[in-house]
């Protein structure tokens, strides 16, 4: 089928709906006789399909046009007048793309246009081979892989990391040893673990020292495990440096809520703001409570802390309600919000966790790393994640949050699948991400 279509639209502004978007745009018809209408599409792979169109005057069939439902429908983008030609299922493809991702590019820069599958995307953005190969070839063309002595791989080291590291005296970063053709790199490869996390320290400083990396400038003093299996740490790295090795990350994400009969899907979702004044994503809005793991932390003790330091949630109201949902894994790529060097690789594993709050219970912030917080509707949350408020892996535990209250379904959410795949990714680096639950089992 094809459209018949040979009008222009000009956008005047767009909005979510669900998985949607409500375009009012000014329509120019033959004639010159001009109707506002209203139009909202869904974004499903590479088409857009007409849902509704309502005019305000005349129908459409009054221009003599027919728009088959079952066929695709384009909306142009911003400042552009688009006309359009008739397109049967065989031609002008790429054409059709083009126009798709000019359409893309427009709105995901509009407040409120993106879909579940863009926020998981902003979290899992680093390229599948079998999906992207275009995009992973450039990406890993410019990283090598931090392997073991056994040849385990670690992590994925940027090549301006790799040449800061070959040009810094040796005593200081020891024996470095890497294979151009295969792109790995072998370094810390001492005897014991304290010998290699001292060692990997005195190189951390030293770059800190050197001002080598800007983002050494958000020293934590915190020592975060890398692992050279399931269960054996090889080594402990300061928190703002584990980025320029590649290594893998851990941390601990809770989503708390409130029973709200008058709300929709009966619930109510604590919501945090970011302070500020800190260094990595200021302001943005974030989980109920979060926090990196340190080595040798346990998980849950680790949110019981994090929970009493960021929200005053008392331990015993936790040891009661707090519950283990599983693991979400993906891999990050860096953007100038992290703070330092843009393009970080991040993998990174999460353990999740809910909380059914007491109704009349209020969180308060404690160690200024929190500005406020916000009781939501999961509408209202839905929106803020629309518009790309919150941090990249606090909408992605979001999202696994509403797939497991089933508010977002296979029924609902045409992009179902890659979004499960993105929040269970695989990954070729060893820890305890290997052998854990993740949320969906």
């Amino acid at each position: 089928m094809s459209i018949c279509l040979h009008s222009a639209f000009i956008l005047e502004r767009a909005t979510t709906i669900g998985k949607g978007f409500k375009f009012q745009s000014q329509s120019v018809f033959p004639g010159k006789r001009r109707l506002k209408s209203h139009v909202l599409v869904e974004l499903h792979g590479s088409r857009v399909f007409p849902l509704h169109l309502q005019q305000n005057t005349h129908q459409l069939t009054n221009f003599g046009y027919q728009v088959p439902v079952t066929t695709s429908y384009f909306i142009p983008v911003k400042n552009s007048r688009i006309h359009y030609k008739s397109y049967s299922s065989a031609a002008a493809v790429s054409d059709i793309h083009r126009i798709i991702k000019q359409f893309r590019d427009t709105t995901a820069k509009m407040p409120g246009s993106r879909s579940n599958l863009d926020i998981l995307k902003e979290a899992d953005a680093f390229p599948y081979p079998d999906k992207e190969p275009e995009a992973y070839k450039s990406v890993t063309g410019k990283l090598f892989t931090l392997i073991w002595k056994d040849g385990q791989p670690l992590g994925y080291m940027l090549d301006f990391v790799l040449e800061k590291l070959l040009n810094t005296p040796e005593h200081i970063r020891g024996p470095v040893v890497v294979d151009e053709e295969k792109r790995t790199v072998r370094a810390f490869e001492l005897p014991t673990e304290v010998e290699r996390t001292t060692f990997v320290a005195h190189l951390m400083r030293y770059w800190r020292e050197n001002k080598a990396f800007q983002t050494l400038k958000g020293w934590r003093s915190e020592l975060w495990p890398v692992y050279g299996s399931n269960d054996r740490v090889l080594y402990s790295v300061e928190r703002s440096g584990t980025g320029l090795l590649g290594v893998m990350r851990y941390g601990v994400h809770m989503t708390a809520y409130v029973k709200d009969e008058t709300a929709s899907y009966g619930m109510k979702i604590l919501v945090a703001q970011r302070a500020a004044n800190k260094s990595t994503y200021p302001n943005m809005l974030d989980n109920s409570v979060a926090g990196g793991l340190m080595t040798g932390e346990d998980p849950f003790e680790c949110i019981i802390r994090e929970a009493d330091e960021e929200a005053d949630i008392p331990e015993k109201l936790m040891r009661e309600r707090a519950n283990f949902t599983g693991m979400v894994t993906y891999i990050h790529i860096t953007d100038e919000r992290a703070g330092g060097e843009a393009g970080q690789i991040y993998p990174e594993t999460q353990w999740v966790y809910d909380i059914e709050l007491p109704a009349d219970f209020k969180p308060r912030p404690k160690d200024g790393e929190v500005a406020g917080f916000y009781l939501w509707t999961v509408e209202e949350v839905q929106e803020k994640l629309a518009e790309g408020r919150f941090k990249y892996n606090c909408g992605l535990i979001l999202i696994d949050f509403f797939i497991r209250h089933k508010i977002i379904t296979p029924e609902n959410e045409p992009d179902y699948d890659e979004i499960m795949q993105r929040l269970h990714r695989k990954l070729p680096f060893p820890g305890p991400h290997q052998i854990a639950p993740s949320t969906t089992q």
